[in-house]
């Protein structure tokens, strides 16, 4: 009896931590690469730049909607790709008579992300027609975007931003999610692991508005499938997720797909900016990998938990099913 507990403890404990702790929507090949230096025609192609590994430019920038009206914030994320120490990006914002209207300075963040906010509001945004956002870092690395402003009186009105930060535990982590909202209020952000999706639930949206939101790239993120490898069945090869190129997230605003978000990414996060409509309560993002609901701590209670079952009943002779 006590031989049989011992064992079907460890084949419990076994399949326990045999649960994967991320999750992915296409297939990363079969067990432990034995082999794991054997080139395949996935890394042939790797190695001679057919796939291109990063889709990350130098420098960009993105504005959260493409026009505004007189008092809304204007929200533009951007990033840097290498980092020079000390370097800080200016920012310059240029009205449709080529008048330059607002400039700041800021540092990127340690992984090269950065966000700025703009007042549209005052007596120098009166002019309707497309204004030029330009990024400058260094000497030479320089990027431009454009959006449209609706024109003001240029009286001094204001429309609430709120700049937070949602903290959404999953997998046995705590995620530190930065965003931008206006329009509305954030109630929660939930993992729906089984369906690849990170799900925002908003407050009843009082107007228009939109959310900047910075995913990190270890929590969700969307990845083209590699190309067939007939050789992973045999040599067991693994595909390493980061190493694909970046797929679009699929984002539904209220159940409907959207396509008029924009995005900046770096390798750590990807920041989407997702318009909504007054009324809107949730906001569901669809990528391809994604953390799991359940991490290793909740795998490791899990275990002891049925281990010391298992050792109660070997004891004290408890069973589980009826005796004939």
């Amino acid at each position: 009896m006590r031989r049989s507990s011992i064992f079907i403890a460890i084949l419990v404990i076994t399949m326990v931590f045999s649960i994967p702790f991320s999750m992915s929507a296409f297939a990363e090949g079969g067990p432990a690469n034995p082999n794991a230096n054997v080139t395949t025609a996935y890394t042939l192609l790797h190695k001679n730049g057919t796939i291109s590994l990063s889709t990350i430019p130098p420098l960009s920038i993105k504005t959260d909607l493409p026009s505004y009206n007189q008092g809304d914030t204007v929200v533009m994320t951007g990033h840097v790709r290498d980092i020079q120490n000390g370097t800080a990006v200016t920012l310059r914002v240029f009205n449709t008579l080529k008048t330059l209207i607002s400039v700041a300075q800021l540092s990127p963040a340690s992984d090269g992300s950065f966000t700025k906010t703009f007042l549209a509001t005052g007596p120098l945004w009166k002019d309707a027609g497309n204004y030029t956002l330009i990024a400058q870092y260094g000497k030479y690395t320089q990027v431009n975007a454009t959006f449209h402003y609706n024109g003001g009186t240029g009286t001094t009105i204001l429309t609430q931003a709120i700049n937070a930060t949602y903290s959404l535990q999953s997998g046995g982590q705590i995620y530190n999610i930065p965003y931008i909202i206006k329009g509305a209020t954030v109630k929660s952000m939930d993992i729906l692991a089984s369906k690849y999706t990170l799900e925002i639930t908003l407050s009843p949206a009082t107007a228009d508005g939109s959310i900047t939101v910075t995913l990190p790239r270890d929590m969700i993120d969307a990845k083209i499938p590699p190309p067939p490898n007939p050789d992973a069945n045999l040599t067991g090869a693994k595909v390493n997720t980061a190493e694909l190129e970046d797929d679009k997230f699929i984002v539904a605003v209220g159940d409907k797909a959207v396509s008029q978000f924009s995005e900046t990414k770096n390798q750590n996060v990807r920041i989407l900016s997702i318009p909504f409509h007054a009324g809107d309560t949730k906001i569901d993002i669809v990528g391809t990998v994604i953390v799991p609901e359940f991490g290793p701590i909740a795998a490791l209670v899990l275990a002891i938990a049925i281990v010391s079952i298992i050792a109660v009943s070997a004891k004290t002779g408890l069973r589980f099913m009826p005796k004939y």
